[in-house]
């Protein structure tokens, strides 16, 4: 009995922490073993916990468990454990679509993200101040060099020797601090 998924073939569990088999009207997926779901679902009548991490629960009933109970008191067979008569479930209902939700959130995130981003961006800008036209490096004279203010780097001949700085003249050596170190 049962059918096939909507993929065409069995799909593997889908497992998480904080859904459990807790509870009246729990819905899951009835399998043959890991990973060989495929469209068969069960509802719990009670809490079934020792299902946990065999079956993967995907949903809850939030509502109408008079019906719940209908089905419940429909005798099964004792070998096979299925209905003695039929029970078609003609009508239900999401109240919440976890995908809407899941999007909602998604967007959220991807929002605050590129805010993030943008605050960024306007950090690392440079904040340059805007520039009047007397703002321009100065200019001293017209053509080349015209940015040189030639009476500022003009230097002040001090009394030297008429003799070239290369001499060989012996240096006198002077005294430091630290003593000789020649007999070392």
């Amino acid at each position: 009995p049962g059918g096939e998924s909507y993929w065409g073939k069995p799909f593997k569990d889908e497992f998480k922490h904080n859904l459990s088999h807790a509870g009246r009207g729990i819905l899951s997926m009835a399998n043959s073993g890991p990973n060989t779901n495929k469209s068969q679902f069960f509802i719990t009548f009670r809490s079934c916990v020792y299902l946990d991490k065999k079956h993967t629960v995907f949903g809850r009933v939030v509502g109408g468990f008079e019906t719940l109970t209908a089905m419940e008191n429909v005798e099964s067979d004792v070998k096979t454990d299925m209905p003695k008569e039929e029970i078609k479930i003609e009508k239900t209902a999401v109240f919440v679509d976890p995908f809407e939700e899941a999007d909602v959130l998604i967007a959220e995130e991807r929002e605050k993200a590129r805010n993030k981003e943008e605050e960024a961006k306007a950090k690392a800008m440079p904040v340059v101040p805007k520039r009047s036209s007397n703002d321009g490096p100065k200019t001293y004279r017209q053509g080349v060099g015209k940015y040189i203010n030639m009476a500022a780097t003009k230097r002040v001949a001090v009394d030297q020797d008429s003799s070239p700085s290369t001499s060989s003249s012996k240096k006198i050596k002077g005294i430091t601090g630290f003593g000789n170190f020649s007999s070392w």
